[in-house]
């Protein structure tokens, strides 16, 4: 809440949508209730769920979305509206980039990252690098959703945000289905200042707590947009190889950066599993309504 006042003129309206906390969060709210139209409560930890929440509430064309623990200039707001204005209605979502304003070098977070439809990703690229990636029907470009802002009415069309993602890959998950609506992600040369604070999710930048949702959103993702090559070995070979770095490599580095005991590093590898499981099954049931969905028209079609 540092500086809304520097830039609340901007926003036509502000919606806080305020999760589970344990600080002093209320009471900030309640010193600068002046600037705010809306603040909107839940009982999840679910940033999906707090992003819908925002976003059916606001009555406004373009969607900024902020995080709690990130400071942008006074020109954040501007920026995002103009591109959106300058690009059109193909424009779905307009991104900036991310600094780390935690190490001594800023080191950037994010800028032009791009993704593919198992969720690999590289989110810091130059223009030409971007454009490399782009060329090619694999990848598709993302966002870091603390510098992103979208059309109300494009999210709207595509379902919002799957709430299935609480945490990671959500934003990646809304770019894919934004791009295959046909609209556009367009970029923007403005920098948002990420001051990235331990969490349920975090202990430090290395030491992450959230191993089942991590391995539950990997598998959940590219068992929905891996479309009918989801049973092929070599699909399978992919995600599985994913996993073991995204997760168990992770997970056992730990031991030696941060001197974890054993039995915690046991009770990490354990969430991640029962996250791939979690994460299967939810996969396989969406792959299959949605195959079935695509069966019935050719039914009909058909006179079956």
């Amino acid at each position: 809440m540092t500086n809304i006042a520097s830039w609340r003129s901007a926003f036509q309206e502000l919606i806080v949508v305020v999760g589970p906390t344990q600080d002093d969060t209320e009471c900030i709210l309640s010193e600068n209730k002046h600037l705010i139209n809306q603040i909107i409560f839940t009982d999840l930890r679910n940033v999906s769920i707090a992003r819908n929440l925002g976003l059916r509430a606001a009555s406004q064309e373009i969607i900024l979305y902020l995080d709690d623990d990130v400071i942008a200039s006074t020109e954040w707001v501007a920026s995002h509206v103009r591109a959106h204005q300058e690009q059109g209605l193909s424009c779905g979502c307009v991104a900036g980039a991310v600094a780390d304003k935690t190490r001594s070098d800023t080191p950037l977070q994010f800028s032009r990252g791009v993704h593919n439809r198992l969720s690999v990703s590289h989110p810091v690229l130059s223009i030409a690098a971007e454009q490399r990636y782009l060329s090619s029907s694999r990848w598709f470009s993302g966002v870091m959703g603390a510098n992103a802002s979208y059309k109300r009415e494009a999210l709207m069309k595509i379902g919002c945000f799957d709430e299935f993602f609480e945490y990671f890959l959500e934003e990646t998950d809304v770019c894919l289905r934004l791009s295959n609506a046909g609209y556009t992600i367009h970029r923007i040369d403005v920098t948002v200042n990420h001051y990235v604070q331990p969490s349920h999710n975090r202990r430090d930048r290395r030491h992450l707590t959230c191993w089942y949702s991590l391995a539950k959103n990997t598998t959940y993702f590219a068992l929905k947009h891996g479309e009918e090559c989801i049973y092929s070995p070599i699909f399978l070979m992919r995600l599985a190889g994913l996993l073991m770095y995204r997760c168990l490599l992770r997970i056992l580095r730990l031991r030696f950066t941060h001197h974890l005991p054993n039995a915690l590093l046991l009770q990490y590898i354990r969430e991640a599993i029962a996250g791939v499981g979690e994460g299967l099954k939810a996969g396989l049931q969406f792959h299959n309504a949605k195959s079935y969905q695509l069966a019935e028209p050719k039914k009909q079609l058909s006179g079956e």
